[in-house]
């Protein structure tokens, strides 16, 4: 039987969705659109946790697609909390169908990230895969859920079920985490850390060879800022972590030793791992077959990690976006386009050279040298973002603010639908009844200037990066009042409405609040902050009600300062 959304039930009875509350499994039920689901997670009153909307709706949990092997072919997506998984395979060439012993949450990724004609079917588990033999090129099985629900002896019977439908030369993919990691979420989450088996207690590699697979690859995943992973080899794993600690004293020392015997410093890592049929590893079929990260990388040891814009980078000989959908394709080729415009500006000493796109398997990845940045303290990066700054002229002659892009994005149809949706329809009217003719200094913009987008090198050569919003005309201000909103942040630990609350009373310090003063023209401080914080309101991209609901409660905050501002 096939419900409203697509899905053929196999399954006598279903899994629970683990770490999701009632209410949210309730409302996935009922819902018979995502924009319904989309309604329930923002409602004002009572929205769904920031944390759960970042795991349910990121399209970046689509990121290890790159990893797969194989373009071409049919794949399968078995369990697992990668929602965007089976899009973002999609997009990259496979015919994917969907599997899941957990109802609602296979109900939810048909509602929030379709895949148009895919077979999704509810199974048992342990239960026969109601497909025949040899059906799929690639199978991604979530190993580490099976195992807590099922236990080692059944894991071994779904692991031989995986290779049952696989086909000659295929791969398996099986996400893996670990007891340490386990214990760490659960008391993030104050929940009871989850039931079973965790995939370091029996090794990966014992469960799969009971399957007749042989592992061929391992990535482990390392917790990066705002919990997003990267992606790295394991043979360098040891080396990205001794890189990347910033501990002193006797905790560095306790970190080294616990590296040394395999672990993260603090906990063992998750993992991606790639692996085979034992006859085709044996006979090595495939030897040309490489994955998508490593062929984009130029190099057999890509680190790979999720951006939080949802795209993913590799590295490697050369520094790679890669896209996970079309409407990122598109999105990184303007971007490309934007940072050769860029060069040609006042901006140009401190823009990437060489930045290009290029094919891969049929995808268009954007292409930057790799730059060994360091890390710079919060006043060099705010002195980078000053002398970029004043690279760009200030033209003699300024133009009233409706002559601007910024001005024709919120104008739009599509502003008028950003600003409804994050409540600052009203200020939008007023902005456009009466700042129009006021007169402001007009030039290029990068258009999101903050420390992070500041890349320093070890001999100190200083670029920006991320041109996505780079515009040849919009208010000068704009670019120096949010760069000074974002470092005020960072020194505060505030939110945006305060940084902006800040502006408009001229309380920011600093060489980026004395630029920003300088090139407001006829504008009054609180009229900058209100349009710093309606030009963060209109997106560049996709609509954030449905793409980045998580920061709509931050930019309702800014939205109610400014509307308090303008009185």
């Amino acid at each position: 039987m096939t419900d409203d959304v697509g899905i053929v039930r196999r399954a006598d009875a279903d899994r629970p969705w683990r770490e999701v509350p009632e209410h949210v499994r309730r409302t996935v039920r009922s819902a018979t659109s995502v924009d319904l689901v989309i309604d329930a997670m923002t409602d004002a009153e009572s929205p769904w946790p920031v944390e759960l909307q970042r795991r349910l709706l990121h399209p970046a949990s689509g990121g290890p697609a790159v990893l797969v092997p194989r373009a071409g072919g049919r794949g399968l997506v078995l369990g697992g909390e990668r929602h965007a998984l089976a899009p973002a395979l999609r997009f990259l060439g496979l015919d994917v169908a969907r599997a899941d012993w957990v109802g609602d949450r296979l109900r939810f990724q048909q509602l929030a990230h379709p895949v148009t004609g895919a077979a999704a079917v509810h199974v048992g588990l342990p239960a026969r895969l109601p497909f025949p033999d040899a059906t799929f090129d690639l199978v991604w099985v979530d190993l580490d859920e099976v195992l807590a629900l099922v236990g080692v002896r059944t894991s071994a019977r779904v692991l031989g079920e995986v290779e049952r439908v696989l086909a000659p030369g295929g791969r398996v993919v099986a996400d893996v985490r670990h007891r340490g990691r386990r214990a760490v979420d659960a008391a993030r989450r104050r929940t009871a850390q989850s039931a079973g088996v965790a995939a370091d207690v029996v090794p990966v590699r014992l469960l799969l060879a009971r399957a007749g697979l042989v592992p061929t690859g391992r990535h482990a995943l390392l917790p990066d800022r705002a919990d997003w992973s990267r992606l790295v080899p394991a043979a360098r794993l040891r080396d990205e972590l001794a890189t990347t600690d910033l501990r002193t004293g006797g905790r560095r020392a306790v970190a080294r030793t616990l590296r040394a015997l395999g672990g993260s410093g603090v906990l063992a890592p998750d993992a991606v791992v790639l692996a085979r049929r034992r006859g085709d590893a044996a006979r090595d079929v495939t030897p040309d077959v490489t994955t998508l990260a490593e062929r984009v990388a130029r190099s057999d040891r890509p680190v790979v990690g999720a951006l939080s814009d949802a795209r993913v980078s590799v590295r490697g000989q050369r520094f790679v976006k890669v896209p996970l959908s079309a409407d990122q394709q598109e999105a990184l080729g303007r971007e490309v386009a934007a940072t050769h415009e860029a060069a040609t500006t006042g901006f140009g000493p401190l823009v990437l050279d060489e930045v290009a796109t290029s094919s891969h398997d049929g995808v268009r990845v954007a292409d930057a040298p790799l730059l060994r940045a360091r890390s710079v303290a919060l006043d060099e990066a705010e002195a980078v973002l000053a002398r970029a700054l004043r690279g760009v002229t200030v033209p003699d002659e300024r133009r009233p603010l409706r002559t601007t892009a910024a001005w024709r994005r919120l104008e739009s149809a599509r502003g008028e639908q950003d600003c409804v949706e994050i409540g600052a329809a009203s200020l939008r009217d007023r902005v456009l009844r009466t700042y129009g003719a006021l007169l402001v200094p007009v030039g290029p913009t990068h258009g999101d200037l903050h420390p992070d987008n500041v890349l320093v090198t070890a001999q100190g050569s200083a670029r920006l990066v991320d041109w996505n919003r780079f515009e040849p005309d919009n208010p000068l201000v704009l670019d120096a009042a949010y760069a000074a909103c974002q470092v005020d942040l960072a020194r505060t630990g505030s939110g945006l409405a305060e940084a902006v609350r800040r502006l408009a009373a001229d309380e920011l310090a600093g060489p980026l609040a004395t630029i920003a003063s300088s090139r407001r023209g006829e504008l009054t401080l609180a009229q900058v902050a209100t349009l710093v914080v309606l030009d963060r309101v209109v997106s560049y991209s996709l609509p954030r009600r449905r793409y980045k609901p998580w920061t709509l409660s931050t930019m309702r905050a800014a939205v109610a300062t400014v509307h308090a501002l303008a009185g």
